[in-house]
């Protein structure tokens, strides 16, 4: 019998040694004295963050007491969201070279709002524009890593 317990402890310990090979793969970037900012930056927090959430989550579930509750298998709409999820995902790695970040960040994150949390349309798309203008100016413009910008911003 699978309890939430047991799978905090197996996902708290998969994502530690996620952010582990994710510090690892960062220390591999090759860098130049080019960068106002180190292209391993980025990866290096994102992956102590991985791996500190993971660690964090497998001590917790560790310590705590009882069996927890049983983990349901999700049926059929569970598994469509599940699976309309890791496409939206699949397609936006796909398009992010071509459509550059804003664009693909906007579009991920309003379809995303509006088909997980059955939002309005105006929310979902407002959401999106701002976290799209916010990458384009953290990330491009302030940070200046190397995202593609897209066709739209190249000029």
């Amino acid at each position: 019998m699978k309890t939430l317990r047991s799978a905090d402890i197996v996902a708290g310990l998969f994502l530690a040694v996620l952010g582990l090979l994710t510090l690892w793969a960062a220390s591999n970037i090759v860098t130049t004295m080019e960068h106002r900012l180190s292209p391993r930056a980025l990866p290096y927090a994102i992956g102590i963050l991985i791996f500190g959430c993971g660690l964090g989550m497998a001590v917790k579930a560790w310590k705590s007491h009882g069996a927890g509750p049983v983990i349901q298998w999700p049926d059929a709409i569970g598994i469509r969201i599940i699976g309309v999820t890791l496409v939206a995902i699949g397609l936006y790695n796909a398009f992010l070279n071509v459509l550059g970040l804003p664009i693909a960040t906007f579009l991920y994150i309003a379809g995303s709002i509006w088909y997980l949390n059955r939002a309005k349309w105006m929310t979902a798309l407002l959401t999106g524009l701002i976290c799209g203008t916010l990458s384009h100016f953290v990330f491009i413009r302030m940070l200046g890593l190397s995202f593609p910008e897209g066709i739209f911003f190249q000029g």
